[in-house]
């Protein structure tokens, strides 16, 4: 039997004098009343009024009982007040894991213009490339690129392909590969570790590295062909200072995904950042 329910009818009672009179303030019949009080008194092995033909008076402990009982509800009350004032003006830190592929690319603005929405939510936010359990480091979001998604409950906010990139100078040096065994020939960049269990890349990179300016770099100076997610590869390639040079031949796909720790359950903060990333990412896909 629920205690809650129990305490709130002992309450009734009290206030209300008998049996009858609480069961109709409450909407449950008198038979349910007198159940609930027997519980409790079963529970604590003691008896909480001196019943008589006209009224129900309390006892010693029943007088106490009631006395905290006040209390409880009160709190609970006022713990109720706090969480639909959360909900309904959100504040707090809000605890987000992003990948640092992302650092340079659209996060500055989603975070500005939702702290600009809703000032009285802090963020704590932290770019890493390491795999980190939402539980045990209290992150309320973790923001994951991967070719497959294991976990459940997830949002999917957009889907990447990866390709192989080269300067100009490379292609005029040694032509646009024609087929993935030309692609191979090659010294091949990878943005991330991970990248190497792609079935399409069987010999060893000569570069791993998560900073793309570097990656950049070491493609003009060395003449070797870029492994990397199009978002990255998107800024340098409208400028022309590289080209996709396998889109017709081969590309693999990656997702951009959001996980919580809090199933069905997320707080109203936790929410309105998912909301903020999903409308963001989708005004940047939607047709013009």
């Amino acid at each position: 039997m629920d205690k809650l329910d129990c305490i709130n009818t002992f309450i009734s009672v009290v206030e209300n004098g008998n049996f009858s009179n609480a069961s109709r303030k409450l909407g449950v019949t008198r038979d349910q009343v007198s159940k609930r009080i027997f519980y409790l008194e079963s529970l604590f092995s003691t008896s909480l009024f001196t019943r008589n033909t006209r009224k129900m008076d309390l006892t010693r402990s029943g007088e106490k009982f009631y006395q905290r009982c006040k209390v409880i509800v009160k709190e609970l009350d006022l713990a109720a007040n706090d969480f639909i004032y959360d909900q309904k003006y959100p504040e707090g830190i809000l605890k987000i894991s992003v990948p640092h592929a992302f650092v340079k690319t659209c996060f500055s603005e989603i975070i500005s213009n939702f702290l600009i929405q809703y000032p009285h939510i802090e963020i704590d936010l932290l770019f890493s490339e390491n795999s980190i359990d939402i539980n045990e480091n209290k992150f309320d979001i973790i923001l994951k690129i991967d070719e497959e998604i294991k976990e459940q409950d997830i949002f999917l906010l957009e889907t990447y392909k990866r390709n192989f990139y080269a300067t100009t100078a490379f292609l005029n040096k040694y032509g646009k590969p024609k087929n993935i065994e030309e692609l191979r020939k090659h010294n091949i960049s990878l943005y991330s570790r991970s990248d190497l269990k792609n079935n399409f890349i069987d010999s060893i990179p000569q570069l791993i590295c998560n900073n793309i300016e570097i990656l950049l770099d070491f493609c003009q100076k060395n003449q070797s062909l870029l492994f990397i997610p199009d978002f990255l590869a998107k800024g340098y390639e409208d400028a022309g200072v590289i080209i996709n040079c396998s889109q017709d031949i081969f590309s693999s796909t990656v997702h951009f995904y959001a996980t919580t720790p809090y199933g069905s359950k997320i707080p109203k903060k936790v929410q309105l950042f998912l909301d903020s990333l999903k409308q963001h990412f989708q005004s940047i896909t939607e047709p013009l």
